[in-house]
């Protein structure tokens, strides 16, 4: 992802976005604050530990903000996140392509009147051998957006092989049909664009203050639908 992220940086965001450094994984997270915004896509720990030196950071001095793509966060590590969003704007994501925002935005508004049609939802996500978690970060939110009480009841299928970016599939099965809905990755780059274009939006927050809550992708995402509509 930082290929893709540096690659987008120096060609189709390069006259919105500069690019002030690339620290490796042995770098103090203070050379990071020389910036705007953090984007990190590290596992939860690394990405905890640059958390951890934003809060330590001098009162009263300003902090980048914060834009996390990384998931499988313990409560512990969850609640930096929620001390970091008091001084600036923190925002995490299990997804940053726009058009599993869009499935989730269709999933919500549609799948409570499939449920009330007797139709029962179920969901398969696919990815690559070397993805850790199961059901994914994406899964989870996707079950949240079709049922935001009980999201754990919907029946969840997670399949670990070959080099799959990442592809989600909800079927909606019927007494008499069946009604599919889904999101197929072909490449990273769609979400390195997302991410620059959350790095963006808090850039600009930032200017305004601390939100006081962590923010998602969702919440970019209405922005941009109240800007069209």
């Amino acid at each position: 992802m930082g290929r893709e992220v540096r690659g987008l940086v120096e060609t189709e965001f390069a006259s919105r976005i500069d690019l002030v450094g690339t620290p490796g994984r042995a770098a103090p997270p203070a050379s990071l604050f020389n910036c705007d915004v953090i984007l990190d896509f590290a596992l939860p720990e690394p990405c905890a530990e640059v958390a951890r030196a934003l809060l330590a950071h001098a009162k009263g001095e300003p902090v980048p903000a914060l834009v996390v793509g990384s998931t499988g966060w313990s409560r512990e590590s969850e609640n930096l996140l929620h001390q970091l969003c008091t001084r600036t704007p923190v925002l995490k994501a299990t997804n940053f392509s726009i058009g599993v925002l869009t499935v989730a935005r269709i999933l919500r508004d549609y799948a409570p009147i499939l449920k009330d049609f007797g139709y029962t939802p179920v969901l398969i996500e696919a990815h690559h051998k070397h993805k850790k978690d199961a059901p994914s970060g994406t899964a989870q939110t996707l079950r949240q957006s079709i049922d935001p009480l009980h999201p754990e009841s919907v029946q969840t299928h997670a399949i670990r092989a070959g080099e799959v970016i990442g592809d989600h599939e909800v079927t909606f099965h019927g007494a008499a049909d069946r009604i599919t809905i889904g999101h197929f990755a072909q490449n990273r780059t769609l979400f390195a664009r997302g991410a620059l274009e959350a790095v963006l939006w808090l850039a600009e927050l930032r200017e305004s203050g601390a939100s006081g809550r962590v923010l998602s992708m969702e919440d970019w995402f209405s922005t941009r639908q109240h800007g069209h509509s």
